[in-house]
């Protein structure tokens, strides 16, 4: 039944996407979730007899891996040198914007669960806020060909603002939660530590053993391998398969230098492929009961995290002393949310005191993922474009839809 599903989800979603972007000149990406939504298992997928999704994860870890290893490759060192404090002043702001927002705005609101207080709820909520989505930004960028300052500071933000989300999410339970400080901080730094290892030293190693095959179809199971490798040692060792699928690639460009653009080539082949996967599996988590029962705090959400992004981001950037271009439009990128938070959100399980609460903000997570990743694409599209950086690869003259 699942590889009739992954059948069905694959066709329709690239029917949509395409229609979407002919017609109504959207992303790509918001017809892949939009169908996703519409097979979830309380609507069409439950005719079809699914009735969870836990199957796809593991689909759902080797996509995100992959995108992350693009990623990871789409920064040079050359380009690290030359936007880094833009990179680290915005990073920092939109982080410290989005928690603060959503924390104040939740603590306004004054919505919580069972008898959790307020103020744990609200700190939660505002950890999980600054975590960004790559996947959907990568799709837009590769998408419209986009190259440009805002495009390169974009990719760098999403790569260290994750870690950061780790680090205040850790902080974070070390308060509100039952674990110590030394032992929270002990594990955001084995989650970094460890990704940074294991994704610097795979990189290595693919680079150099790339060199001894010189047909160029032998690299792509090398570089899934290397993938697979890198997403499995993460899930067995419990550290970040996405900050280390991230540095893999951006080792791989590092040690490869002009000569690592074949090891990219390959995977870039498949991506359309893996964004509608990821995107359509998506989307099957939308569950319209838990809209119903909690619109205001989703709403709240929603608002006050795009709101912290927009306004920290471009903030931070300006007084890093970001160009005009990269502060005025960098807030556009930021608003996709995905993987990293559900994760995180996840972990709330294993806490007795958010036992209930947990199911709520997993849920909450789940469905304002959707919005965030079909409004925060469209929001990509808009700022790179404003920025005059779509259509950088495309034959002069050719313009985006």
């Amino acid at each position: 039944m699942e590889i009739l599903l992954i059948g069905v989800l694959l066709l329709s979603g690239l029917a949509f996407g395409a229609l979407g972007s002919h017609l109504f000149g959207v992303p790509r990406v918001v017809g892949y979730i939009l169908v996703g939504m519409l097979f979830a298992p309380n609507l069409l997928g439950g005719q079809l007899g699914m009735h969870d999704t836990q199957w796809t994860q593991p689909l759902v870890s080797v996509a995100l891996g992959v995108i992350a290893y693009v990623i990871g490759g789409a920064i040079s060192p050359s380009q690290l040198r030359r936007l880094g404090w833009s990179i680290v002043g915005a990073t920092l702001g939109e982080v410290s914007g989005a928690f603060l927002m959503v924390a104040g705005a939740v603590l306004l609101l004054g919505m919580t669960v069972a008898d959790l207080p307020l103020w744990s709820f609200a700190l939660v909520l505002g950890a999980l806020a600054p975590a960004t989505a790559p996947a959907a930004i990568v799709a837009v960028v590769h998408q419209y060909q986009a190259r440009g300052p805002v495009t390169t500071t974009l990719l760098g933000m999403v790569a260290i603002d994750d870690a950061l989300g780790i680090l205040i999410f850790a902080l974070v339970m070390a308060i509100v939660g039952s674990g110590s400080l030394g032992g929270a901080l002990g594990t955001a730094f084995w989650e970094i530590g460890a990704a940074l290892l294991v994704g610097g030293v795979g990189g290595f190693l693919i680079e150099r053993l790339s060199r001894r095959f010189h047909e160029q179809s032998m690299l792509l199971p090398l570089l899934l391998g290397g993938i697979l490798l890198t997403v499995g040692l993460a899930a067995w060792a419990e550290f970040s398969a996405l900050l280390a699928s991230m540095v893999l690639g951006f080792s791989v460009r590092w040690f490869g230098s002009s000569y690592a653009e074949r090891l990219f080539k390959p995977i870039e082949d498949l991506e359309e492929t893996v964004f509608v996967l990821f995107f359509t599996f998506a989307g099957l988590h939308f569950a319209p009961s838990a809209v119903i029962d909690y619109w205001p705090l989703m709403l709240t959400y929603f608002i006050a995290r795009a709101l912290g992004l927009f306004v920290g981001g471009a903030g931070g950037a300006r007084l890093a002393g970001a160009p005009r271009a990269v502060w005025s439009n960098i807030g556009f990128g930021l608003f996709p949310q995905g993987g990293v938070a559900i994760g995180l959100a996840l972990l709330l399980l294993n806490y007795p005191m958010f036992s209930q609460a947990g199911e709520v903000i997993v849920n909450l997570i789940a469905t304002t993922t959707l919005l965030t990743e079909s409004v925060g694409a469209i929001s990509v599209r808009y700022g790179l474009r404003r920025a005059g950086e779509l259509c950088q690869n495309t034959p002069k003259g050719k313009t985006a839809r």
